[in-house]
């Protein structure tokens, strides 16, 4: 009997790696379907390392990041007025009842761009009082709070450097599944490729492409300082090819404000810094090349040329003239009140018939805020930028730098590209940028605090 027993071990050793190629034969014949599944494995099987390494707090705050790809839940409608719950809300409400369950008591940090928000917010639910559309503001203003609410969360879970820097990872990948959705969506176009991203048909079920491109422009340069700060050379290579996708996605976005902003950032923050390592500047380079060698010895050029024709440039600049006068005629008729929070979509409706946005930050606040809200608002976005800008100064050594530079470059790319978009309408984009802004807070203000308190006693 002894004797049997090596020879059925051996058989079955046989048998593995024969069982396996039946299994995988359909696969094959279908190679995209076979990479699909390979994909969602080797995903699943990261996800499940993730979360052992996260902890509970940290794998809800990962899934509430993730959960922006769901898109919306249900629509909610009274009056002709209208609102909508995303799954991220549900996602975001499990959290805190787990969190009220456990009845453990939660010790907020006094982050500055948390204590600007509040007065903010205050302010826009009293534009509600006048709003010719309550419901579509009040639907405006949970996307807020359910935003400011993930960044608090992500303030209370991110209390060392290392979590913060997690933080950052969870926004640079989220960007990266948007950007492989992107392309997805272009490459199964039945009119092809070319056409898809000329017609700027890559849309999600839940954002267009111009909006998408905004979260891919959030995400580039967060996973650029990722680049610069890794220690391994698998880590940095990883990196690249995040850097790579999200580069692909954004050529396929067509979106020439997001590109346009993007390069600015980059300029602006990357170039002039001092202590980032030559390599990480090289790469971004490589990548830009790259992208412009697709465009041009490619069949993409007809895109290029079609998008950067007279008439379309005439046609999207006069769409947006139009709508900078329609919201400055809005702030002149109502100037201290403001028509009520994201109630410029009603105005545009009744001149255009749709509805849409400002494209631009500062007269979509001066329409709908009036002047208070206006200055509410900026005082909260440059709070948003110090606490990145103070990340930025307060980075050591090389490593560290490039990762704060890569945050300040995020910021930089956001507030550029709100000059001709409006992605801040977005609850997608509000979260990403919420847990972007307490990473920084952490690496920057909170360290200084932390770092304070410590000499103190």
């Amino acid at each position: 009997m002894s004797g049997l027993r090596p020879l059925r071990i051996r058989h079955a050793a046989w048998a593995l790696p024969v069982a396996g190629a039946v299994t995988l034969a359909p696969l094959i014949e279908r190679p995209l379907r076979g990479a699909a599944v390979i994909g969602a494995a080797a995903a699943l099987a990261g996800v499940i390392a993730a979360a052992r390494r996260l902890g509970l707090a940290g794998a809800w705050l990962a899934a509430l990041a993730g959960s922006i790809m769901a898109g919306e839940m249900a629509a909610i409608g009274f009056g002709g007025q209208s609102g909508r719950l995303l799954w991220a809300d549900a996602v975001l409400a499990l959290g805190l009842a787990v969190a009220i369950a456990r009845g453990r008591a939660i010790e907020i940090p006094r982050a500055s761009f948390l204590a600007w928000l509040a007065p903010l917010l205050a302010w826009c639910a009293v534009g509600l009082l006048w709003a010719p559309d309550p419901l579509t503001g009040i639907a405006e203003l949970k996307e807020w709070v359910v935003a400011a609410l993930a960044g608090a969360a992500a303030l209370v879970w991110a209390r060392d450097a290392s979590r913060a820097r997690r933080l950052l990872m969870m926004v640079a990948l989220t960007g990266l599944v948007v950007a492989a959705a992107m392309v997805g969506v272009a490459l199964r176009n039945p009119l092809g490729l070319i056409a898809a991203v000329m017609l700027k048909r890559v849309d999600l079920p839940w954002g267009r492409s111009n909006y998408l491109a905004g979260l891919l422009i959030l995400a580039f340069p967060i996973a650029l300082g990722l680049l610069g700060s890794a220690r391994r050379a698998w880590a940095r290579a990883a990196w690249g090819a995040c850097l790579a996708i999200l580069a692909l996605g954004l050529v396929v976005s067509a979106s020439k404000g997001a590109i346009a902003a993007l390069l600015l950032a980059f300029v602006a923050a990357f170039l002039p810094a001092r202590g980032i390592g030559r390599g990480s500047r090289a790469f971004v380079l490589g990548v830009i090349v790259a992208c412009a060698v697709l465009v041009l010895a490619t069949p993409l050029h007809r895109v290029l040329s079609y998008r950067l024709a007279e008439s379309a440039l005439d046609y999207s600049s006069g769409e947006r003239v139009a709508l900078y006068r329609l919201a400055w005629n809005c702030f002149v008729r109502h100037p201290w009140g403001g028509i009520g929070l994201n109630n410029f979509s009603v105005a545009a409706n009744a001149l255009h018939g749709v509805d849409t946005v400002p494209h631009n930050l500062e007269l979509g606040f001066l329409a709908e805020l009036g002047l208070p809200g206006f200055a509410l608002a900026a005082l909260w976005i440059g709070a948003l930028g110090r606490s990145c800008w103070r990340c930025r100064r307060a980075a050591g050594e090389p490593r560290a730098r490039a990762l704060a530079i890569g945050i300040w470059g995020s910021w930089l790319a956001f507030v550029l590209h709100n000059q001709i978009e409006s992605t801040l309408y977005g609850e997608q984009l509000k979260l990403l940028l919420f847990l972007t802004a307490a990473a920084a807070w952490r690496l920057g203000e909170g360290s200084s605090d932390s770092g304070a308190r410590r000499s103190m006693s």
